[in-house]
């Protein structure tokens, strides 16, 4: 039995109906969420856009400004759903105005092509494949994001993997329709039928279960959120210590050398008793600002583990580039500055260097031996980096002030 477009069109008008109260729901209930309305805009724009064409005739192409405007709901709501991916996503700058325009391309293509009196069917292809492209876009911002949670790496993500999997199958459907018009090889009307059924048909088939997915993405996004609370030291945004040994673990199993090196702010305490618990903490942000920046961003894993002590893990790095590193780390403290109340303080960091054996496949023991060179630069005066040497009855001094 051939497909009826008007009620293919009907239909997936229904679903996207339903999936913009749905994220309306979801904005309603949380609207600190602009991604919630980018989504639910989205979604009520192309519900317009198939309402629009359900009450044209599918016997002919609309008129330039009818064809026009549907398009146009229609190219803005991919825009939408671009933005919001990217708030999702928390990327800034969003870019709201390029997306926009770039989402009016389709409708204002329609409505010159026309008014110059290209052929329709050309006209109608050129802005599939616009809407085409406009979805290819979508697809990329979420294909880009699958896999790149540094907490969660062992975890793949079930529902962003699907809708980026069904926007992709969109932007075939909209070449497929281009291609139809173009070269269908039937009259202009049967073109643009079939052209309407291909689109609508994946539309049927994918709207109700990318709407889910979408869904999905937020209850992903919120397990990925308890997660990293769970490994991220909230003062400071480096991990904790049980960041820190779920990292470890995975570098310990595949990567080799691996340096382990542990700082303590010296005297702390009298900061904190000069300055109160405000003027101590802005000491420590200071401190982890300070190591991010000169740790290599891929190779370094950083965390906070106690009140004031850190832990630097390098991978890739040799026993020398290690120590050299570590020094340096201990100059930029030395010589950086620490302002609390207008004052700057002169801050010095003890330094405790270790490396994992390559039996180990746990980091306890390295954080051990990095811990016992730790003391020993506390008790051979501060400010300076020891090494604990395996084999040794004493751990040997790097280098200090």
């Amino acid at each position: 039995m051939p497909l009826d477009p008007d009620t293919l069109l009907a239909s997936s008008m229904f679903i996207n109906a339903s999936g913009a109260i749905v994220f309306s729901l979801f904005w309603l209930a949380d609207r600190r969420s602009p991604e919630l309305a980018l989504w639910a805009g989205g979604y009520i724009l192309v519900a317009l856009g198939l309402l629009g064409m359900m009450f044209l005739s599918t016997a002919e192409y609309p008129s330039a400004l009818a064809g026009g405007a549907i398009f146009l709901l229609c190219g803005i709501s991919p825009a939408c759903f671009w933005l919001g991916t990217r708030c999702f996503d928390r990327i800034r700058p969003v870019g709201w105005w390029p997306a926009l325009i770039a989402g009016a391309i389709p409708g204002l293509q329609y409505v010159v092509g026309i008014e110059l009196g290209r052929p329709p069917a050309s006209v109608a292809a050129t802005t599939s494949l616009l809407l085409a492209v406009l979805y290819a876009f979508n697809t990329h911002v979420l294909a880009r994001g699958i896999g790149r949670d540094p907490v969660q790496p062992g975890r793949w993500p079930v529902a962003r993997t699907v809708v980026a999997a069904c926007l992709g199958l969109y932007c075939i459907s909209f070449v497929a329709s281009a291609l139809v018009t173009w070269h269908g090889g039937a009259s202009e009307v049967e073109a643009e039928v079939a052209s309407i059924t291909i689109v609508s048909v994946v539309d049927n088939l994918l709207g109700v279960i990318s709407c889910i997915a979408m869904a999905g993405m937020l209850w992903e996004r919120a397990r990925g959120d308890l997660a990293r609370e769970a490994r991220i030291d909230p003062l400071t945004g480096l991990f904790n210590r049980r960041g820190l040994h779920d990292g470890a673990r995975r570098w310990l199993a595949r990567s080799r050398p691996l340096a382990v090196i542990i700082a303590d702010i010296d005297r702390f305490k009298r900061i904190n008793d000069a300055h109160g618990h405000a003027g101590g903490d802005l000491v420590l942000t200071t401190f982890a600002h300070l190591i991010r920046d000169v740790c290599p961003a891929e190779d370094s894993l950083l965390a906070r583990i106690g009140g004031e002590e850190f832990v630097i893990l390098l991978r890739e790095a040799d026993p020398d580039a290690a120590r050299h590193f570590a020094d340096r780390l201990r100059h930029e403290v030395e010589t950086g500055g620490f302002l609390v109340a207008g004052e700057r303080l002169a801050i010095t960091v003890s330094i405790g260097l270790a490396f994992p054996s390559a039996a180990e496949t746990d980091l306890t023991p390295a954080l051990e031996r990095a811990d016992r060179a730790l003391y020993a630069a506390k008790r051979g005066g501060r400010n300076r980096v020891e090494e604990y040497i395996v084999g040794e009855p004493t751990v040997a001094e790097v280098a200090g002030a």
